[in-house]
């Protein structure tokens, strides 16, 4: 154990057996100053994405692998459990975020000393029915709380490691996390951050998901709501 490790590095992958090699060696050209672990959790992957992090020669990489398919908010909770980091980075494997915007967020969050710090994909490279849906979220979000966020979907996130370890995350509250946050009383703000077009694999949002993520918000922020009566 390292116990003055800078970061911790967090990301879920589902068959992104495209992009791991690529995404392992920015976030190591890019973070190379730094000391930090990179912990890869296998949400029970059908490619070659497990070979291809286990052929990865990197003593910083860890690997958690899931024998069924458990989600995304889940693995990221197992990769949160395990980081040692004094910032913890959550972000996607498929190499839409991109490691380089990581220093940024890493001197916001310090020089500011906020508790989180998230990524407004301002030039958003999805289809439109991942980004209608988003966009409703984020409205409820800024109509209903005092989270004036943007972006609360997007998946790079630099948090201090308190923050990380006590945001809830099951079911689908990966997509709350920074209202979670935000309701245990963290400083967040956000920053522009580069988004690339998928390039390897498929997306995994369905039609489906869109109603379940209103749900979703609509119990948190009801929840949140009566608690402070």
């Amino acid at each position: 154990m390292k116990p003055n490790l800078q970061l911790s590095i967090v990301i879920p992958v589902f068959n992104e057996e495209g992009t791991i090699k690529l995404l392992a060696s920015s976030i190591e050209n890019v973070l190379k100053h730094y000391s930090y672990e990179l912990i890869f959790v296998d949400d029970c992957s059908t490619d070659s994405t497990l070979a291809t992090i286990n052929s990865l020669d990197d003593s910083k990489i860890k690997l958690i692998v899931f024998n069924s398919n458990k989600g995304q908010s889940s693995a990221l909770a197992a990769g949160i459990r395990l980081a040692i980091g004094k910032y913890i980075i959550t972000m996607d494997g498929d190499f839409q975020n991109d490691p380089f915007d990581i220093p940024k967020m890493i001197h916001m969050i310090s020089k500011e000393n906020l508790d989180m710090v998230i990524g407004i994909r301002s030039n958003r490279q999805d289809p439109l029915l991942k980004t209608v849906p988003s966009k409703v979220a984020n409205f409820i979000i800024r109509t209903a709380t005092q989270l004036k966020i943007t972006d609360s979907g997007c998946a790079l996130k630099v948090m201090t490691s308190k923050t990380a370890k006590n945001i809830p995350l099951h079911g689908e509250l990966h997509r709350f996390m920074a209202l979670n946050a935000h309701i245990n009383g963290a400083l967040i703000k956000e920053i522009p951050i580069i988004h690339h077009p998928r390039t390897h694999g498929l997306s995994k949002y369905g039609l489906g998901r869109t109603f379940k993520v209103i749900k979703d918000l609509s119990v948190i922020i009801i929840k949140h709501k009566i608690s402070m009566h």
